[in-house]
C-alpha cells in the first residue's frame, strides 16, 4: 500500500502510464534473457523474446533516457535489468576492439574465414558484381589458412570447378565438400578448404535437414591435429511473402500468415536445438583442439548458440567491434554467423567483412594455438 500511495503522490497520470509500460518492457527483457537457457522444445514462446532482444533493449534504453530527465532514480529499473544481462549484451555488442593485431610468423597463427555464399547468387540488396570473382578477391586479400563455405555451389566437371581454381591459384590443396544435392555436372552443400593436409572428415548425420547440416575435417599443422566444424543449422525457411509480412506486419492482419510464420519459427528453433545437441555430443568424443564456425541461423540470445558456445571462446565477444551484424537482407540487426574456439586457442583478431554479396557478411579470425 505504501508503494501505491508513493506512486500516486509522486507521479502524474502520464508518468504512471509510462512507469507501467516500463515495467512491461523490463519483464520482456528478462524473458528475452531466459531464451538463452530454456530449451525451446520445453517452452518455445520464450525463443521469440530472444529474437526480439534488440528492439526490447532499445525500448528499455529509451525509458532510461526518459527517467533521467524526469526522475533519475526510476532510470535504475531498466538500467539494472540491462546490467543483469551484461554478458549476453557483450555477445551482441563489443565495446572497443576493432584494431587488427599484427601477426608474425613466430606467432604460429591460423587464420580462418567463414562465409555463407548463398549458392554464389547475389542477394536482393547485394551489389551487382561478379560474385565468384569477388569472393576470390576476399580470399586473396585475407589469405586465410582455412575456409568454411555454407551454401557452396560448384560445377563438378569441366573448367569451371571452383575447388580447382582455389587449389591451383590460391594454395588450397586440400578440401572436403559434402553436397546436399548433386548431379552429373553440379552440386551444392558445405565445403572446407585448407592449406594443411586433411587427415579425416565426415558429416554429423544426426538431425540433419538437407543443406542444413554439420560437417567436420581434421587438419594437421606442425604435427598438431585440429578439428574444424562447419555448421549450417536449420533455417527458418521463410519465403519472400513471409519476409514481407515480418517487415510490414501492420499492413497485413491475415491470421493464416501469422500462424504460418509462427509455425516455421517454432519448428526451426526446435530443429536447431536438436542439431546443437548432436554437435555437443560429437564434441565430447573429440580429443584434439577444435573450432566451430559457420551459419548458426540464430542470435546470441538463442538457446542453440549458448549451448554450443558454452565453455568455448567467442571470437566476436573477445575481439569484435560494435554491433556484430552478420546478416543484413531482411532486418539488418542479426548476428547469426560465428567463429568459436576451444580453450586451446587464443583469439588475436576478428573482423566482419562488410561486403554485400551474399545475404551474409564474411567473417574471419586469427587464432593462436597455445603451446
Amino acid at each position: 500500500m505504501a508503494n501505491i500511495r508513493f506512486l500516486k503522490k509522486k507521479l502524474g497520470f502520464l508518468s504512471k502510464a509510462i512507469f507501467i509500460a516500463n515495467i512491461l518492457a523490463v519483464i520482456a527483457l528478462l524473458l528475452s534473457y531466459t531464451a538463452s537457457f530454456i530449451n525451446p522444445k520445453v517452452f518455445w514462446p520464450l525463443a521469440f523474446f530472444g529474437l526480439a532482444y534488440l528492439p526490447i533493449l532499445l525500448i528499455n534504453l529509451g525509458f532510461v533516457g526518459y527517467w533521467l530527465m524526469r526522475k533519475p532514480k526510476y532510470a535504475m529499473i531498466s538500467l539494472l535489468t540491462i546490467i543483469v544481462g551484461w554478458n549476453l549484451l557483450t555477445k551482441h555488442w563489443h565495446f572497443g576492439g576493432g584494431e587488427i593485431q599484427k601477426i608474425t610468423a613466430s606467432d604460429s597463427c591460423i587464420r580462418v574465414l567463414s562465409f555463407n555464399v548463398h549458392l554464389f547468387k547475389a542477394a536482393e540488396k547485394a551489389e551487382e558484381k561478379d560474385f565468384k570473382r569477388e569472393v576470390l578477391g576476399i580470399v586473396d586479400s585475407l589469405k586465410p589458412d582455412l575456409i568454411c563455405f555454407q551454401e557452396y555451389y560448384s560445377k563438378i566437371k569441366g573448367k569451371h570447378v571452383y575447388a580447382k581454381e582455389l587449389k591451383e591459384n590460391y594454395g588450397y590443396k586440400y578440401w572436403y565438400f559434402e553436397p546436399a544435392s548433386v548431379n552429373d555436372y553440379e552440386a551444392y552443400g558445405q565445403a572446407i578448404f585448407s592449406k594443411y593436409p586433411i587427415t579425416h572428415s565426415g558429416t554429423i548425420v544426426k538431425n540433419e535437414y538437407g543443406i542444413n547440416r554439420i560437417i567436420y575435417a581434421d587438419v594437421e599443422k606442425d604435427d598438431q591435429k585440429i578439428r574444424i566444424y562447419n555448421l549450417h543449422l536449420r533455417s527458418f525457411a521463410l519465403q519472400n511473402e513471409d519476409k514481407e509480412f515480418i517487415q510490414n506486419p501492420s499492413g497485413d492482419t491475415d491470421k493464416t500468415k501469422t500462424r504460418r510464420v509462427g509455425r516455421k519459427l517454432k519448428q526451426a528453433f526446435a530443429s536447431r536445438t536438436e542439431q546443437a545437441e548432436a554437435l555437443k555430443e560429437h564434441i565430447q568424443n573429440t580429443k584434439i583442439p577444435y573450432l566451430v564456425m559457420g551459419d548458426f541461423n540464430d542470435t546470441p540470445m538463442s538457446y542453440s548458440v549458448n549451448l554450443i558456445d558454452k565453455g568455448m571462446k567467442n571470437a566476436f565477444q573477445e575481439k569484435g567491434s560494435g554491433w556484430g551484424v552478420t546478416h543484413y537482407e531482411m532486418l539488418p540487426i542479426f548476428q547469426i554467423d560465428y567463429i568459436l574456439a576451444s580453450q586451446d586457442f587464443n583469439i588475436l583478431n576478428y573482423q566482419i567483412v562488410k561486403r554485400k554479396l551474399s545475404d551474409h557478411y564474411p567473417i574471419w579470425a586469427d587464432l593462436q594455438l597455445k603451446r
